[in-house]
Order: C-alpha cells, then sequence, then structure tokens
C-alpha cells in the first residue's frame, strides 16, 4: 500500500474516532438549540428537506447570507466552501466552460457531446453540458455541493458529485425588492434587483442584472484589453397555489454575454529540435520565458495575435408541480428546457505569430422531465420517479486547414427508486438504485479539400448503453443527536464518441461506459453545548474503464497533424479524507473551514497515449486536478454599530499542486497557490454598504495547461495555459424593501 494511503487513512482514523469518543458536552436531539449556538441547516441533498445532520451524504452547504458576505463572483468561488474540490473555468472553446473536478474526478472538454462527470443542477434541472457553468450566482437562496457519486437520485451520469443551485423562490403575502450597485476595478459596474408581490395564495417574482467589466488582461501585441464582458441577466417566477393540496411553478430566465475570453498564453519552452521540444518554441522562435512561465513573462499579459470574441444567449424555462396525495405521499414533476447560442474566436497558440486561431458557432438544446412520488413518514421515507432526457447540438470548427461540422444526439431514460427504512430505534437503512438506458449519436459533416477527407462527409455513428447503478447504506443515530453512516454506491457515465475525431477509426470506435464503486464512511456531530460542528468522511473510490479525452496523432493532415479522441484508459482509485467545520466562538464570532487529503492515483493505465503504434504502462502519472490538500480557513464576524450592523468576513483558501495534463508534460502543472477573499459591510435599516475585495495577494496561478499533441520524447507542437482572476476590489451599495 502506498505510504500516502496509509497517512491519509490514519488521519482519517483519527478525525473519525476523535468525533466519536472524545470528550465533549452532549446536546440531546429534543433539546431546544442554545440562542449563542448553531442554527439548524436544512439541506434537499436528497430531493427532501432534512437537517444537513441528519443526511447521510458528504455535502457542504452555502447559504445566501454566506455567498453575499463572501462576494462570490461565479460558480468557481464556491470550490472554497467544499474540501476535495475544484472548479476552474475553461473558455478555451466555449463560453463559460467548467473544469469542475471533486475528489479528482474530473472534466474539463468544451465539446457538448461529452457528459460533464460533475453536474450542476439549477432548480432541480442538470445541465448536460460543461457549456455555461461557470455563471453569475444572482438570486440564489442556496448551494449544495455533494460529494461522490449521486446517480440513485439525480441520474445523467453524474459520478463525480453534483453543484445544486437552488434559487430564491416567489413569497406569498409579501411585497419586497432589492437592488444593489457595485463598482470596483477593472472598471467594474454592476446593477442587480428583483421585486417580489404575493397574494395569500399566488406570487411572482421578477429579476433582472447588468453586469459589467473591463478586461482584466493586457494583450501587449493587439494593444488592448482581454477578458472583458457584459452580461444581461432577466427573468420571471410565478408561483401558484390553487389549492392546499397543490402548487404550481413556472420560471423563466434570459442570460445575454458578449465581450472577450480569458486569454490563451503560450507556455511552450522546450528548444529542442530531436522531438523533444515544443515546434512552436524550437522551429518558429515562440517560446515563453522559461519553464511554466508565459511567453510575456508575466501571466496576467497576453501577446496573441488574433482579436478573440465571445457571444453567449441561453433561454432556460422550468415547470414544477406539487400535489399532496395524502399525509404522507407526495407527487411531484418537473420538466426543464434549455437552449443556448454561441460564436467564439480564439487565438490558442497565444503567440504573436498567425498560427492557430479557431471560429466556433454552435447551439445547444436539452428538454428533460421528471416524475417521481414521494413518501416521509417517521418509520418509512424515500422516493421513486422516472427521468426522461433528450438534448442535441450543432458545432462548428473552422481553423487552419479544418473546417468540420458535427451534430450530436443524447437521449436517456431511467427509473429510480431511494427509500430510508427506520428500525431498532436507532438505526436506519437506506437503498437506492437506477436503471439507466442512454443512446448517443453523432454525424459529421466534412467539407473536401480542408484536410479532414478520410471521414465521409454526413457519417453517422450511434449507441446505446444501459446499467443498473446502486446505493446501500446505513447509519446509526447516536442519543446525543450526532449521526454515524456507511455508504457504498455505485456510479456510471454512458460511453459516446468524439466530435473532434479526424479520422473515420477514431470516430467509430468512441468510448465505452464508464463505472464508479464508493465505499464511504462518515460522522457528523455536534459539540459544546451546540457551539462547534464536525462533520467528517473517509472515502475510497474505484473508477474503472475511464473516459479520458487525449490527443492522437492524424499525419494524413501535415498543416493539423492531430486529433482528439476519447478512450477508454483503465482504472484508478482515490483515496481521503474530508472534515468540515463550522462553530460559533462568541454570539458575534463564527468560524468555519474545511480540509480535504486525497491520493488519486492509477492502479492501470495501459494504452497508446502518444499514437506510436505500440501500448505502454503509464500508471505511475498522476491525475489531473487532483491536489493531495486542499484547505479553506473562514471568519466572519458582526459588530452592532449605532443603530447598525458591521459585518467583517476574511477567508483564505488553498490548494497543493496539480497535474493539468493528461501525460503529466513538463511545465503544465499548476502550482500550489491560495487565495485570500475579504469584505466589510456596514447596514443600517433598509440600506447596507460593503467594501470587498478577492484574491488580495494577486495570486497569478493558470486555471488551465493544455499540450497539443504530445510525444513519447517530451515534446508538443505547443503548450498553452489561461490564467486565474487577478485582484479585485470594489464597493457595493444596497437597498432593500420588505423580506
Amino acid at each position: 500500500m502506498h505510504k500516502s494511503v496509509v497517512s491519509i487513512t490514519s488521519i482519517g482514523t483519527l478525525l473519525l474516532g476523535g468525533a466519536l469518543l472524545g470528550p465533549r458536552d452532549s446536546v440531546a436531539a429534543d433539546t431546544a438549540q442554545a440562542s449563542s449556538g448553531l442554527e439548524e441547516i436544512v439541506v434537499t441533498a436528497r430531493k427532501r428537506e432534512e437537517s444537513l445532520q441528519n443526511v447521510p451524504v458528504a455535502v457542504s452547504v452555502v447559504s445566501a447570507a454566506v455567498l453575499e458576505q463572501a462576494f462570490v463572483a461565479d460558480s468557481t468561488g464556491l470550490a472554497q466552501f467544499a474540501p476535495n474540490v475544484v472548479l476552474d473555468k475553461v473558455e478555451a472553446g466555449t463560453a463559460g466552460g467548467a473544469a469542475f473536478s471533486i475528489r479528482g474526478i474530473s472534466y474539463q472538454d468544451v465539446e457538448k457531446a461529452f457528459d460533464p462527470t460533475v453536474l450542476v443542477f439549477v432548480d432541480e434541472v442538470a445541465l448536460g453540458s460543461g457549456t455555461g457553468n461557470v455563471m453569475n450566482l444572482l438570486d440564489v437562496e442556496s448551494i449544495e455541493i455533494l460529494r461522490g457519486p449521486q446517480g440513485t437520485l439525480f441520474g445523467k451520469n453524474a459520478v463525480g458529485g453534483i453543484v445544486n443551485i437552488h434559487r430564491k423562490k416567489p413569497r406569498f403575502d409579501d411585497l419586497s425588492a432589492k437592488v444593489r450597485a457595485t463598482a470596483g476595478n477593472f472598471d467594474t459596474r454592476n446593477v442587480e434587483g428583483y421585486f417580489n408581490y404575493g397574494t395569500d395564495n399566488a406570487a411572482i417574482k421578477l429579476t433582472g442584472a447588468r453586469l459589467e467589466h473591463d478586461g482584466y488582461y493586457e494583450n501587449r501585441t493587439l494593444g488592448k484589453r482581454e477578458d472583458d464582458r457584459l452580461e444581461t441577466n432577466y427573468g420571471a417566477h410565478l408561483r401558484w397555489q390553487p389549492a392546499d393540496t397543490l402548487s404550481l411553478e413556472l420560471q423563466g430566465t434570459h442570460i445575454e454575454q458578449e465581450g472577450t475570453p480569458n486569454p490563451i498564453l503560450n507556455i511552450s519552452d522546450r528548444r529542442n529540435t530531436d522531438g523533444s521540444g515544443d515546434v512552436f518554441c524550437a522551429f518558429l522562435g515562440q517560446c515563453s520565458a522559461g519553464s511554466g512561465q508565459s511567453q510575456s513573462g508575466s501571466p496576467q499579459v497576453a501577446v496573441g495575435d488574433t482579436p478573440t470574441l465571445l457571444k453567449y444567449d441561453a433561454d432556460m424555462y422550468i415547470g414544477q408541480a406539487n400535489w399532496n396525495l395524502s399525509e404522507g405521499y407526495q407527487l411531484t414533476y418537473i420538466g426543464g428546457y434549455l437552449e443556448s447560442s454561441e460564436e467564439t474566436v480564439f487565438d490558442f497558440d497565444g503567440s504573436p505569430a498567425p498560427l492557430y486561431s479557431t471560429l466556433r458557432p454552435g447551439t445547444y438544446r436539452q428538454r428533460s422531465h421528471e416524475v417521481r412520488i414521494s413518501r416521509d413518514t417517521a418509520a418509512f421515507s424515500g422516493q421513486a420517479g422516472v427521468y426522461f432526457w433528450n438534448a442535441d447540438s450543432y458545432t462548428i470548427n473552422i481553423a487552419p486547414a479544418l473546417f468540420d461540422r458535427a451534430w450530436t444526439e443524447s437521449d436517456s431514460f431511467s427509473v429510480y427508486a431511494e427509500s430510508d427504512l427506520r428500525f431498532a430505534e436507532h438505526f436506519v437503512l437506506t437503498t437506492g438504485f437506477r436503471y439507466i438506458e442512454e443512446e448517443k449519436a453523432l454525424a459529421k459533416f466534412v467539407d473536401d479539400g480542408m484536410g479532414n477527407a478520410s471521414i465521409p462527409s454526413g457519417t453517422r455513428v450511434s449507441r446505446k448503453d444501459d446499467d443498473v447503478i446502486w446505493r446501500l447504506g446505513l447509519r446509526y443515530e447516536l442519543d446525543s443527536g450526532d449521526m454515524l453512516y456507511a455508504t457504498w454506491s455505485t456510479g456510471f457515465r454512458s460511453g459516446g464518441f468524439s466530435p473532434r475525431a479526424a479520422s473515420l477509426d477514431v470516430l467509430e470506435r468512441g468510448q465505452d461506459p464508464e463505472k464508479l464503486i464508493n465505499y464511504e464512511a462518515g460522522a457528523k456531530t455536534r459539540w459544546l453545548d451546540n457551539t462547534l460542528q464536525v462533520n467528517v468522511a473517509l472515502f475510497h473510490m474505484i473508477y474503472d474503464d475511464m473516459q479520458i479525452e487525449t490527443s492522437l496523432p492524424f499525419p494524413e493532415n501535415p498543416n493539423n497533424p492531430q486529433q482528439q479522441g476519447f478512450d477508454n484508459i483503465g482504472k484508478a482509485f482515490l483515496d481521503g479524507v474530508e472534515l468540515d467545520l463550522l462553530a460559533r466562538a462568541t454570539e458575534r464570532w463564527t468560524l468555519s473551514g474545511n480540509l480535504g487529503l486525497l491520493d488519486a492515483r492509477y492502479d492501470s493505465f495501459f494504452t497508446d497515449l502518444y499514437g506510436t503504434g505500440a501500448a505502454s504502462d503509464f500508471s505511475d502519472l498522476k491525475l489531473r486536478r487532483a491536489p493531495k490538500v486542499s484547505y479553506t480557513v473562514a471568519s466572519d464576524y458582526v459588530q452592532p454599530i449605532g443603530e447598525g450592523e458591521a459585518t467583517f468576513h476574511l477567508a483564505y483558501n488553498w490548494r497543493s499542486d496539480y497535474e493539468g495534463t493528461l501525460n503529466n508534460q513538463t511545465g503544465t502543472a499548476i502550482d500550489a497557490f491560495g487565495l485570500l477573499d475579504a469584505s466589510l459591510s456596514y447596514q443600517h435599516r433598509s440600506w447596507s454598504v460593503s467594501l470587498w475585495g478577492r484574491n488580495l495577494t494577486d495570486e497569478d496561478a493558470y486555471s488551465h495547461t493544455f499540450a497539443v499533441a504530445p510525444n513519447a520524447q517530451g515534446g508538443s507542437l505547443w503548450k498553452f495555459a489561461t490564467p486565474r482572476a487577478p485582484r479585485t476590489f470594489g464597493v457595493q451599495l444596497t437597498y432593500q424593501l420588505g423580506e
């Protein structure tokens, strides 16, 4: 056994044992909370309302108040609230593209033909593509980050986990509104707000926002700034309760974004001409300032020669109906529709030479329907349902010696059930399953004479996969109100095809499904008269037939001699410990934090990684986006001043270094970094003013790295990176009516 596994297991055992055996002041389950104690946190991690401390799932919760105090810019900022979570942005090919990883299970491709391993849900509707997952968190009630496979209840290939976003619902018998304006560096100027009007059985909520900032990064070649953005966001949410037993909801949201993406930085640093170098550096003189550095020498200065562009429009509609059939039973329907279009121009070489830029327009649509019946009683709780999904996309890729179009479609059907059975007073048995059946289809349309003639235009491929995934768990509820749990669960991610395949054999081969087994044990405890909350989870996961995107050779086209396919490359073991802490130090001072320890390693990785014609053993490589250590510490202090109240928030989030590329290419590792955020707010009656700052130490780590067509000698065509957002700060003024 690896030493790191022993270390992590030992630490986890100590933490779990301490949570169970250490001295403390017991709190009876039915004892009312002390005024200075922690409030109960309610979650819907299992699609029904439960106390966080009673849910046998590794989940971290972020409330609306915490989001506002932390001034989280977008969904990537949620990584600070959960252990073993990496939420990075990859706009190298799509708008708002996500490179999300939980417990070392990652996804970072921009193509909509591939299913993310970490799913983002908005009001119980899954976003089936990574596009748009990096989003502004407007009008949010709470967010739950569930770690590990969640397929029995959430389906749609959630092998790594989910980010579950709940927006605020319209409120009955309420007239309220909120408007806030923000100004900051990089000429940030945001205005957002909502209006709620409700009668005794009907309510409407209107939302709107205009968010704008200038470019974060200088482009020295073009003499302009890049990563500027203007977003317009508006929506309406209707809620009607025609009877005590029936409630109906309908909501729609429209998003428009335009600007430029975060820039591509050329990090090609190997000057050798014997195959071990980076071609753009060795033969074309486009080299970085040093190993791991950008060509300009600064991660915040780009030198690309091509003016870039980003446009993204999306409309999302969600309908929900809840019908209380009888005492303890509820019938629920949720329907979702999302339609988006985008146009992007990227300078993929990131150098001042006109080498490789792309134009990528595309469209995407998804439709989903879910019907479930739930029962909630003291002895038995659970739900069962059916789920339908359909999505299609159309994308055009235009690049040097490349013009192709790809159409994709995905259909999914599943039935599921999960239940809790209470027995022997303190024990609860959890059982769950989902049968899932998915069909994928892809058609390539290739114009002759553009270097891709090995695939006949109009070629169509399809496949169907099915599986049954399970969850079996047991929890023990102590007299103190604490809880211990153990879970065995499985995950499934269906197969598919690569739209960027350039040869017929790679296109037709596609990739098979991948599977995951998760063994997990945990404790959820409260100590010291309900002022300290300690939640611990230990896990061992077996990740088999992993789907990995990889660059493959395409010698038929000397102008563009690489293509991208997906392979099932073997098995990985993922072991770790997760710790969530929340403490009420005094009535005014709250401390929080988390710690993640992760050992993610290949058990087998035997493949022709470099297209040499012979497979080799690459099991010594490290998994991408799997830092061994991550932690966050945060402090929130409230102080009455005059007739108002001041709040001071301080948080530091740190992650150890991790690999950014599949083959761990030299110069592409993402160095360890820490992000320091702070805010100071003062509220007086309906008004509040805040000073805020993010990444105050101006950490300049990369968010994404990539090696194009790497080879066995250690070289590549070129390597590029995208920068992490620099230091930002500003002031916010808020007016609130009612609520």
